[in-house]
């Protein structure tokens, strides 16, 4: 029995010693924080998904912006110079997009150039819609 005694006693010693030589960390377990990260990581995730969703419907709704003003151009339907101006700055808007991304549309390229072109001659004609309401085909009529 004095030899478990004696243990005992020895052990308390080197304990005490050891607690006198090493200082030990306390370790910070913060559940909240783990919490938040998690919280955070998916909110993350799902804000870049909408963010990609957002790039991709606004360049879409571009592309489709210039596609159908250079049909309508196409048919024969004049614009007015503030619709010319809306276009125009939309292509510009694309084309920086596409730049950005890295990426091409051969199809846009055209239309881009072709609505440019078709814009230099109406403007040096001056020949845009002004309101009211446009008969296409007036001679027809007659």
């Amino acid at each position: 029995m004095t030899e478990i005694v004696q243990f005992v006693r020895d052990m308390i010693g080197i304990l005490a010693i050891l607690g006198i030589v090493i200082e030990v960390t306390p370790i910070k377990i913060n559940p909240f924080s783990w919490i938040g990260q998690r919280l955070n990581k998916d909110m993350k995730e799902e804000l870049t998904e909408l963010r990609r969703d957002f790039e991709y419907t606004k360049a879409n709704n571009m592309r489709w912006e210039i596609l159908s003003f250079a049909n309508s151009c196409r048919r024969g339907i004049t614009h007015s110079k503030d619709e010319w101006h809306h276009i125009l700055n939309i292509i510009k808007e694309y084309e920086e997009y596409t730049k950005e991304k890295k990426i091409s549309n051969g199809v846009i390229e055209e239309d881009s150039r072709y609505l440019r072109e078709l814009y230099q001659e109406r403007n040096h004609k001056n020949d845009f819609f002004i309101g009211g309401i446009e008969h296409e085909h007036s001679d027809d009529h007659k």
